[in-house]
């Protein structure tokens, strides 16, 4: 049976995040004002995305707080589900696989992409009650802080969110390309075309073995290169996913904080 492989990035340099009810309400991302560190020239690294502490907040941010935590923690989630999926497309030989294993290793993946479907909707039911948050308050600077952060932080869960239906849905079509492949293979071995007598023709039909004249299909051994270019896919989504996240990360402070 296919063992998968471990996550191997997932927020590299990145601490793991303090408990909700222990961290503090400041953080080591930069305060807004300055160039974000997601969109400075030169094409620098987001800034990573992390939850936010409670303890210092006032009461009237704690709301917010738990919402943003909410969905960046569904973020996060999804950011080392799809690394993981990634992984495992550019580093397993699935061409080595019998049909059997290879359909399991498939069926696994697909489940989580499902999940990571699943998860960034959960995320943007708590993105919403963020933008409800922004436009309820009174204070433009915060109001436009918060949507900025709600905005990117929901592109991000976007993102993921359609990595996943992507996915599922080329690997939906891969499926049916071989179902159709496997049943015009049977009706090949039950129904065998007449022998062809023209020596030119027969000459020009590719044989690989049956009776003489019948052409059976070949099996695919392109299956690498096949889940290869899915995971360059995701790998490029995932660019656009760490770019939203950044700015999010740049703006959580000043959107959660002082209400």
């Amino acid at each position: 049976m296919l063992m998968f492989l471990p996550i191997v990035f997932a927020l590299a340099a990145n601490e793991p995040a303090p408990a909700a009810s222990s961290a503090p309400a400041t953080s080591t991302a930069p305060a807004t004002g300055g160039a974000p560190a997601s969109t400075t020239a030169g094409g620098a690294r987001p800034t990573p995305l992390t939850e936010i502490g409670r303890v210092r907040a006032l009461p009237a941010c704690v709301p917010i707080v738990a919402h943003a935590n909410g969905a960046i923690t569904q973020a996060l989630d999804n950011d080392r589900t799809l690394a993981i999926i990634s992984a495992n497309l550019h580093n397993t030989d699935y061409d080595k696989l019998n049909v059997l294993q290879r359909r399991n290793a498939v069926e696994a993946l697909m489940k989580q992409a499902e999940a990571m479907r699943v998860a960034a909707s959960a995320g943007d039911a708590e993105v919403k009650k963020l933008r409800d948050y922004a436009k309820a308050s009174p204070d433009p600077k915060r109001q436009q802080e918060l949507k900025t952060f709600a905005d990117a932080l929901g592109g991000a869960l976007y993102r993921q969110k359609k990595a996943a239906v992507e996915f599922m849905r080329d690997i939906t079509i891969m499926r049916g390309r071989e179902d159709a492949a496997e049943g015009h293979a049977m009706m090949e071995a039950n129904n065998p075309h007449p022998i062809v007598r023209d020596a030119v023709a027969t000459s020009q039909i590719p044989q690989t073995g049956g009776p003489a004249g019948n052409v059976l299909p070949v099996p695919p051994t392109t299956y690498n290169k096949q889940f290869q270019y899915l995971g360059d896919t995701l790998d490029g989504l995932n660019a656009g996913i760490q770019t939203d996240e950044g700015i999010a990360a740049d703006h959580s402070i000043a959107a959660t904080a002082g209400c």
